[in-house]
């Protein structure tokens, strides 16, 4: 959820078509009352909005995952322009598995994001992205578990004082472990 002011908040997420297809689901708090905002699904079967955060009245982003059409989940931004809802490109790194949950701003050319990508031994790594105004790109991040590496969250204090949280896995099978990653 993102507050922009008391008649401006906005939420995301997903739901099921009639067809069983998980479509992107943007709703618009105005003061009065919750209202469906029209968004794009580039994904043929799958389409998912997990976090948002909002810039301005005229400058939203949110992030999540579709599943392209060979059925690998790549990450998904959309961004608010005051009138619409539009998809803007962001790396895909993962050979079988690309998705962000969390989303921050620090100002309009500073916005980052987190989650997880699959390699190609089949392990998840930690995932962290930037917007510099122009386009998202890959900010290197560790990994702290040899199975999983997941990001669920992230926070800006300021420019220079960035935390991502998240969990993963020092044995295979294993239980979870905190992770939490800084950026300065």
């Amino acid at each position: 959820m993102a507050a922009v002011s008391a008649s401006n908040i906005w939420t995301v997420g997903n739901y099921a078509n009639s067809s069983g297809i998980n479509q992107t689901l943007i709703e618009h708090w105005n003061g009065t009352s919750w209202q469906i905002v029209s968004s794009p699904n580039p994904g043929s079967a799958e389409n998912f909005l997990q976090g948002v955060t909002a810039v301005s009245a005229t400058n939203i982003w949110t992030v999540g995952n579709y599943a392209n059409s060979n059925g690998i989940n790549q990450t998904l931004i959309e961004h608010w322009n005051g009138t619409n809802w539009q998809v803007v490109a962001s790396p895909s790194p993962g050979s079988s598995n690309n998705q962000l949950y969390g989303v921050t701003v620090v100002s309009a050319t500073n916005i980052w994001t987190v989650g997880n990508y699959t390699n190609s031994n089949g392990i998840n790594q930690t995932l962290i992205e930037h917007w510099n105004g122009t386009n998202w790109q890959i900010v290197s991040s560790p990994n702290a578990g040899p199975y999983s590496n997941d990001l669920y969250g992230v926070a800006a204090v300021s420019a220079s004082n960035i935390w991502a949280v998240g969990d993963f896995d020092s044995v295979s099978g294993g239980l979870a472990k905190t992770l939490t990653e800084f950026y300065s």
